[in-house]
C-alpha cells in the first residue's frame, strides 16, 4: 500500500513539476491581428521581463516584442503581416516554454489557433 501512495505522489509531482503553461488571446484580438499584424497575448506570471528578454533578439527579423511584466501581456507586432512571421510566433512562444494558447477559455496548439482563426 505504501508503494501505491507513493507512485501516485510521484506521478502527481511529476505532472505539475513539466506541466506547460498557457498563453490567451481573445477572438477579437485574433480578428484585429490578423488585419493589423498585431498580437497581445496574455501570459502566466511565471514570464518575466528577463525570460522575454533573453529569446526576443532571436526574432527581430519577423516581429517586434514588447512585455509588460505589470500587465503580464506580451505585445508582438509583425514586421510584416506575411504568414511566415505568424508562424515564427510560433517559436517564441515555444521558447517561452508556452505551448498551448486559450482562446474563449477553449485550450489549442498554435497550430490549431492559426488554422482557425488566421486563415
Amino acid at each position: 500500500m505504501k508503494k501505491l501512495v507513493m507512485i501516485f505522489v510521484l506521478s502527481l509531482t511529476s505532472s505539475l513539476v513539466f506541466s506547460q503553461n498557457s498563453a490567451s488571446i481573445s477572438e477579437t484580438q485574433l480578428k484585429t491581428g490578423k488585419s493589423s499584424g498585431i498580437y497581445e497575448f496574455s501570459v502566466p506570471e511565471a514570464i518575466t521581463a528577463e525570460k522575454v528578454e533573453a529569446v526576443k533578439g532571436y526574432y527581430k527579423d519577423y516581429f517586434s516584442v514588447a512585455f509588460n511584466e505589470s500587465t503580464d501581456v506580451l505585445k508582438v507586432t509583425l514586421l510584416k503581416n506575411e504568414e511566415t512571421n505568424i508562424n515564427v510566433i510560433n517559436r517564441l512562444l515555444v521558447a517561452l516554454d508556452l505551448r498551448t494558447i486559450s482562446v474563449g477559455g477553449e485550450n489549442m496548439t498554435f497550430q490549431d489557433m492559426k488554422d482557425k482563426y488566421l486563415k
